[in-house]
């Protein structure tokens, strides 16, 4: 049985720990669709790692996504205020926080932050 200790509801079986990764690294961004961003719910930033554990890969515009829908809960931002600063339509700025798909690049997603008063700060780390 896989679990996430930052993400309770995500639970689910996989044989092996190699496809539970995958299956994870798969799953992941629609569980935190699911039982985060549709109740506009701040998403849980990931604890380090213990003992025994295995990282979940969490691709890069994923976490740019996440990060901007934490901002905008945390500052009481709407999808709408958004579109409305952007002057773009609210099925554009709805790619923007839409986790489980690729319909925003990183730049619309820094430029969303930048029209809401924040930036990225990129840190690398080796694994």
């Amino acid at each position: 049985m896989c679990t996430c200790r930052d993400i309770p509801e995500c639970v689910y079986d996989a044989p092996t720990v190699e496809e539970g990764e995958k299956f994870a690294a798969q799953a992941f961004p629609a569980a935190l669709e699911l039982f985060y961003r549709r109740k506009r719910a701040i998403i849980p930033l990931p604890s380090p790692l213990q003992e025994g554990e295995i990282p979940i890969r969490v691709p890069t515009r994923v976490q740019g996504k996440i990060l901007l829908w934490n901002y905008m809960i945390e500052n009481r931002y709407r999808l709408s205020d958004l579109s409305r600063l952007l002057n773009i339509s609210a099925t554009q700025v709805q790619r923007f926080v839409d986790l489980s798909k690729d319909g925003a690049s990183m730049e619309a997603i820094d430029d969303a932050l930048d029209v809401l008063g924040a930036h990225f700060t990129l840190t690398l780390q080796k694994r």
